[in-house]
């Protein structure tokens, strides 16, 4: 062998020597973590503390098969701040806190009122949760609904997961909002942020979606009702298979709507209210009727069917208008429009709650079912 090879040879066995003599400290087995699911934030009941905040952590189980229930753990701490909350935490367990399954964020309603930067602070400065993390408002505390495990929650999941992942119920009522967005929306200046509603019962054995909530900073927040909810995630998200009771001209039926897309544009004219004209392209088809209804009609029921959603439409925007909230971002269209001066934000306050909806109403069914 060469004094080259040789060499080489030598200088492989040592990198080999060393490499296997470096303690592995860096890294923690699975058996050594405590995997965080969910963090939720309750204001303190101790005087001097500001935050109750409750980490779940699920228990590990030898197999999904011979386990029927989910096993988890609460730990609970009051502290001045988030940070300091969880720091203690992590003295309560010998394992290491593993964040990378955490997926919700459970706020207290009480918490919502006011400046929300201190207590999203945290959060927001992980890098790991802002893209995973699910934000909701739980009633009647963070804890509870951490706590609520659903008869039906097989071994292994988090029903709340599936409220929000798309892999479990598709609700028209369900508000998915990731922590960027929420943070985002809350400090965009010209729109308001919403939140899904998460309600336990008292057994901890239900957990209800049907309310979201919308927030923004120095304005009192605003609780849509189911109609309203279904109606705000219907424009938003565009649909998708979700139904909506028709009355009108003497004619009850179900829509099932496809497809939803929204236009928006503001405008001013001298001497003439502020005007937002907002275009609705709908597509769908009836799902149920009260009474006999015919193929060769079905633009006349297009007509009634979008002269009542629209109406519904209009009565959300003027409601969100008088409660100076605007989860739909008519402020942000407003500023992205204009050319950004100093009194640009001023004049789209001044505007506001004057500002006339004319919602403009393509309604498109496809179809009166199988019937005929």
């Amino acid at each position: 062998m060469s004094s080259k090879w040789m060499k080489v040879a030598v200088l492989s066995i040592l990198l080999i020597i060393l490499t296997s003599s470096i303690s592995g400290c860096a890294y923690k087995g699975v058996d050594k973590r405590a995997f965080v699911v969910g963090i939720g934030v309750d204001p303190a009941k101790e005087n001097g503390n500001k935050f109750r905040v409750t980490l779940k952590l699920a228990k590990p189980i030898a197999s999904l098969k011979s386990s029927t229930a989910n096993e988890y753990e609460l730990l609970v701490h009051e502290s001045d701040s988030v940070a300091e909350a969880i720091r203690f935490l992590e003295t309560r367990e010998d394992k290491v806190m593993d964040f990378s399954q955490t997926k919700i964020l459970a706020l207290n309603e009480d918490l919502l009122s006011g400046d929300l930067f201190p207590l999203m602070d945290y959060f927001v400065r992980r890098g790991d949760l802002q893209l995973v993390l699910y934000v909701l408002m739980a009633k009647p505390t963070a804890e509870e609904v951490l706590k609520a495990q659903p008869p039906l929650e097989a071994a292994g999941e988090n029903s709340l997961y599936n409220y929000f992942d798309k892999t479990g119920t598709e609700s028209p009522f369900v508000t998915t909002t990731f922590l960027f967005e929420f943070r985002r929306d809350y400090d965009t200046k010209g729109k308001s942020s919403a939140l899904p509603i998460v309600e336990a019962n008292e057994a901890g054995t239900q957990l209800t979606v049907t309310n979201s909530i919308v927030l923004k900073n120095t304005v009192e927040p605003y609780v849509l009702t189911p109609t309203e909810t279904k109606l705000f995630n219907t424009l938003v998200d565009g649909a998708g298979g979700y139904g909506y009771k028709i009355e009108n001209a003497g004619y009850k039926f179900m829509l099932t709507l496809d497809h939803v897309k929204m236009k928006i544009k503001i405008h001013e004219y001298d001497g003439q209210k502020p005007r937002a004209e907002v275009k609705i392209k709908a597509v769908g088809a009836i799902s149920e009727s009260d009474k006999l209804l015919k193929l060769k009609e079905l633009d006349h029921y297009s007509k009634i069917s979008g002269e009542q959603f629209g109406e519904q439409v209009k009565n959300l925007f003027v409601d969100l208008q008088e409660k100076n909230v605007d989860p739909f971002g008519f402020g942000l269209k407003y500023r992205s429009s204009r050319l950004n001066t100093k009194d640009t934000l001023d004049n789209w306050k001044a505007i506001y709650p004057e500002l006339e909806f004319d919602v403009k109403m393509d309604m498109q069914l496809k179809s009166v079912g199988a019937i005929e």
